[in-house]
This record gives C-alpha cells, sequence and structure tokens, in this order.
C-alpha cells in the first residue's frame, strides 16, 4: 500500500502527528519522529509517548498519522491501528515543572496497519482516499 516515493517522504518528515481517542471518543493529539515503515503497509514508531496516548491505543487501536513538510499546507493523512505496541523502556519523572512528580513515561514501539492515504490540506479536499502511487508533488521531507 505504501509505495517506494511514500515511503522516502515519510521517513525524512522530522515530525509527524497521531491523533487517537480513548473508548469514548475523546481525541488526544500526540507528536512523534523517527517514523519508518515496514512491510509497505506498517509504520513503525519509536518515541516516548505520553501516558494518554498509551492508554488510547490500548482501548481504542484506531489513529490517524498526519505528515506535511514543515511550512507547507499539504501532507498526507494515514488512517489504519495500532497492531503491535511494545513499551522498551520506562522513566520515572521527578521534579518536572509540567509532570506531576512520580509520572511514568515509555519509550514505545508500536506499528500502525496503514488502512487508508488521504492528501492532507488547509485548501479543498475531499477525505477520499488516494491511490499510494500518485505523489502530491510536495518537497521532500526533512
Amino acid at each position: 500500500m505504501i509505495s517506494e516515493a511514500l515511503r522516502r517522504f515519510i521517513e525524512g518528515i522530522p515530525l509527524v502527528y497521531v491523533a487517537s481517542a480513548d473508548a469514548k471518543g475523546c481525541p488526544h493529539l500526540a507528536a512523534g519522529n523517527h517514523l519508518t515503515v515496514s512491510n509497505e503497509s506498517l509504520l513503525v514508531f519509536e518515541n516516548w509517548f505520553c501516558p494518554v496516548t498509551l492508554h488510547n491505543i490500548a482501548c481504542n487501536s484506531h489513529v490517524a498519522v498526519v505528515l506535511s513538510v514543515p511550512g507547507s499546507t499539504r501532507g498526507y493523512q494515514l488512517l489504519g491501528r495500532v497492531v503491535k505496541p511494545r513499551d522498551d523502556a520506562v522513566l520515572e519523572i521527578s521534579g518536572h515543572k509540567v509532570a506531576p512528580s512520580g509520572t511514568t513515561l515509555a519509550l514505545t514501539r508500536f506499528m500502525v496497519k496503514v488502512e487508508k492515504i488521504m492528501e492532507f490540506s488547509t485548501g479543498v479536499h475531499f477525505d477520499i482516499p488516494i491511490d499510494p502511487n500518485c505523489s502530491l508533488d510536495l518537497p521532500e521531507g526533512g
């Protein structure tokens, strides 16, 4: 599903956004990086995701991933499901100005099976799947 050109674009983007929702549908947006593609349909994340994101993907595996070149108003939205979450390391936070003491963050690696690829744009767009072999003529990422 993910063409070689789209894979290069995805792996070159320095920052991506992951939208998740809990079991009641309450949305949450997280930022991630170090995104890679595996087996032409899996996005592989490895990030220090916050507890809200980890809770959401544990109870509702559906996510949206947004990729765009910094400064651009166009990019891609990839919809899919988390299929393989795994904590690689755990960090206990103490004395952080924002996070409550004792908060735990996990270096998490998870895979998203891409089910739809759509254009992401501030302009007119139709939220219909695009041909994954079709390029939006975006500049290269990062």
